[in-house]
This record gives C-alpha cells, structure tokens and sequence, in this order.
C-alpha cells in the first residue's frame, strides 16, 4: 500500500510505500484495513518527528519497529512481518534544502546582531567607566582611524553615554565630584573622606564606607588628628 505521511517541515510531506504480510483468526471482515491501519499509526509520528531531508533515517527507524511479528489487539490478526519504504518528491526536497538554507542564513544574521549588540554595549560601558579604553582598543584595532578629532569626540561621547544611562544623575555627580575633587589639598580629602564615610555610615551604608576608605587609603595620607590619636 502507498501513502502519505506529514514531515517535520510543515507542507512538506513523505511519500510512504509498504509490503507486509498478515494472517487472520477469522474475527475481522477487513483485516486488510486493520493491518493497514495499524502501518499507518505506527509510521504516522515517526513521519512528524523527522525532517524531509533524512528520508533514509525515517526508513530504518520505521522498518526496525514494524519488522518483527506481532498480534494486533483486540482483532485476531496477527502481522508476521513488513517492509516499508519512504520516498521524496524531488520538488519538495528542492523545498527543504531552500528552507534550510534561509534558516541558516536567519541564524546567522541573528548571531551577528546579537554580537553587534553585545559589542555596543561593551563599548557603552567602557565609555561610562573610562573612556581611555575605548581609545586604547581603537589603537590596538585600527590605529590609522585614531585622529585628533577622534580624541576630542570621545569624551563628549561618553558625556553623552552617561548622560542616557540608567543612573545618569548619579554618574554626572560623580563626575562633578571627582573634578572638583582632583585637585584639592591632601588634608582636606581626607576630610571630606572621613566626613563621607560617617554620613555613609550613618545610614546604613557600612559596606560603602569600607570601600571609600579602602579606595583613597593609598593615595591620601591621614590626617594629623587621627595620627595624633
């Protein structure tokens, strides 16, 4: 008998044909149509799990399941063996091979955006923490795209960067704070060091205050008063 079974890629159908040979207790007025059936149900979802492309992968799967005798509940009919064979039409395998070539040049575009996307934000990052690295890698890259217009934008890029960012409030205070904070005299950093880590302190910010501390022991020397204690 010939039919037809549903592949894994919608529309795209195997061409099924099978041979077999059957024998009857005398309880079924068709046991044709039972055996038949009984193909059928047994190659139907096998069919839908499999791509069009491995008809060969769908035969053996088919054949080592059907090939062995066995009794059909319930009907008297008893299946001593069958033999299936699975085709596809060639305009359908043309079908198939298209699809999976878009599919696969879907794939790619997407992987490569998600790399764009990725890249993007590295380099938003970079520019929000210091915009220093963004130009190192551009040296490192392609050093002849690195001009004196290219330095002078950077920074107002990440001005820009940070300007959007979540937080950005926070990020252009801290940017403030760190330019009026540059140039002050030792003692009065570690003033105002002192004076941030109590505040922080204060609120419940322990940590954030170990941190500060932790941060500008280095590069500010204590003031006299705590020496003196």
């Amino acid at each position: 008998m010939d039919f037809t079974a549903p592949s894994a890629d919608q529309g795209l159908c195997f061409a099924i044909s099978a041979q077999g040979q059957w024998r009857d207790a005398g309880r079924h007025h068709d046991p044709g149509a039972v055996a038949a059936l009984h193909i059928i149900d047994e190659v139907t979802p096998l069919a839908a799990a499999s791509p069009l492309l491995a008809p060969v992968i769908l035969q053996h799967r088919v054949n080592a399941l059907l090939g062995h005798p066995r009794r059909l509940a319930g009907t008297g009919i008893r299946l001593n063996w069958t033999t299936v064979h699975v085709h596809v039409d060639p305009e359908d395998t043309r079908t198939a091979h298209t699809r999976t070539r878009l599919e696969a040049r879907r794939r790619a575009e997407w992987e490569a955006k998600q790399l764009r996307m990725a890249q993007a934000v590295a380099y938003r990052d970079q520019l929000r923490e210091d915009p220093t690295l963004v130009l190192a890698q551009m040296l490192l890259d392609a050093p002849q795209t690195v001009t004196d217009q290219t330095i002078s934008l950077i920074p107002r890029i990440a001005e820009q960067v940070a300007a959007h960012a979540p937080g950005a409030t926070w990020v252009q205070t801290a940017r403030l704070l760190d330019a009026w904070f540059r140039d002050m005299a030792p003692d009065a950093k570690r003033f105002i060091i002192d004076r941030l880590c109590t505040v922080a302190a204060e609120f419940g910010g322990e940590y954030l205050a170990e941190q500060v501390e932790k941060a500008h022991r280095s590069d500010i020397p204590d003031s006299p008063a705590a020496t003196a204690e």
